[in-house]
């Protein structure tokens, strides 16, 4: 007798393997805890915390608007509301995250850095894209800006799950303040300047300490708030390191997901949802990838849902969800299929010149 001979199926690959379809396989045994309908969620990271919100959202889960949409602004306007909770747009780095944090919890003084674009509309440089049509002044920018962080207090207040979505170790910083941007400076707005600017790619440690952080402040403020913690599965546009970008993907979500590993075994309100391991796992055989085996497809994210929805909301009403997404066009052109991306907020192919739109 051994120690593995009591335990259950989902503890060995052959028995998970055989399982006769994704959703048989339980990817997300030994979780910590589930969710009631009741609870209020807030979504923030990369671009697929997009798809991870919309799809809760069909499912009757109540998503945290703190920063909702004023009733005379128009719903085709620029402003970049019901992408997350609050109006801070893809967050790529927990380094994004903790700083967003403590500017909102009064840990760190609000970061103001604005710049004046082509046609005098003014750029939060903390928010190129997540308020695409500016402001009509320093000022203007700089009152929104501390509104923002309030509405930022408030979701931290008051959720129950705050789920966030970790995309990418690789930034750049501020040299003189040492703060991170979403994007480098140049890509959207601004100027990228080698005097002011540093690229740092976040080591496990620094990752560790940043989720660590995070998590102290939002406890402090909330403490019976759960964290929910994923790993984005979608690839680097591009990559400063001097290697293959191939090659920076596969090291940047090991951090990743190591980070996170060892965040969960320390916090028992925080737990980890594998819908990187979903996604990217042998299991899949790369079904779950669009052509440009990057990005993933609509069915990929609804068996991922689908995952999240039978083990994290038991009681939720599953007889409303759709059994099949409808399939994508296959007329669709690569250029409408990009104009489908921006429109999706995915800050980080600004990184791509060949994909960048001026």
């Amino acid at each position: 007798m051994t120690p593995y001979d009591s335990l259950p199926r989902q503890n060995f690959w052959k028995a998970s393997a055989q399982a006769g379809g994704a959703l048989e396989v339980d990817f997300d045994y030994g979780r910590k805890f589930t969710f009631a309908p009741a609870d209020r969620f807030a979504t923030a990271g990369s671009c697929f915390a997009q798809h991870l919100a919309r799809h809760l959202e069909t499912r009757g889960v109540e998503l945290l608007a703190a920063e909702a949409r004023h009733p005379l602004v128009r719903e085709d306007a620029g402003h970049g509301y019901g992408l997350f909770s609050a109006r801070y747009g893809n967050i790529y780095t927990v380094r994004h995250l903790r700083e967003l944090v403590e500017q909102a919890l009064g840990a760190r003084a609000p970061i103001c850095e604005f710049v004046e674009a082509p046609g005098g509309r003014w750029i939060d440089m903390l928010r190129p894209r997540a308020v695409p049509m500016g402001f009509s002044g320093a000022l203007h920018a700089r009152a929104d800006r501390h509104f923002h962080l309030q509405a930022v207090r408030r979701m931290l207040e008051t959720l129950d799950v705050f789920v966030f979505t970790l995309g990418l170790t690789e930034a750049w910083e501020n040299i003189e303040h040492g703060y991170c941007y979403p994007i480098v400076p140049g890509a959207i707005a601004g100027e990228h300047s080698s005097r002011h600017h540093r690229f740092v790619n976040y080591s496990f440690r620094e990752v560790a300490a940043d989720l660590r952080r995070t998590i102290e402040l939002l406890s402090a403020v909330n403490p019976k708030a759960r964290v929910l913690l994923t790993v984005s599965p979608v690839g680097l546009v591009a990559t400063a390191e001097p290697r293959s970008v191939m090659v920076s993907t596969s090291a940047s979500k090991s951090v990743l997901r190591a980070a996170v590993d060892e965040t969960v075994r320390e916090h028992a309100g925080v737990d980890y949802f594998p819908s990187y391991e979903i996604i990217t796992g042998p299991y899949g055989r790369g079904r779950y990838w669009t052509e440009g085996c990057r990005d993933v497809t609509e069915e990929g994210v609804r068996v991922v849902m689908e995952v999240f929805a039978r083990s994290r909301l038991p009681a939720a009403d599953q007889t409303a969800v759709p059994t099949r997404s409808p399939e994508p066009a296959k007329s669709a052109t690569p250029a409408s299929q990009l104009r489908a991306a921006l429109e999706a907020e995915c800050d980080e192919l600004f990184l791509d010149p060949s994909t960048r739109r001026r």
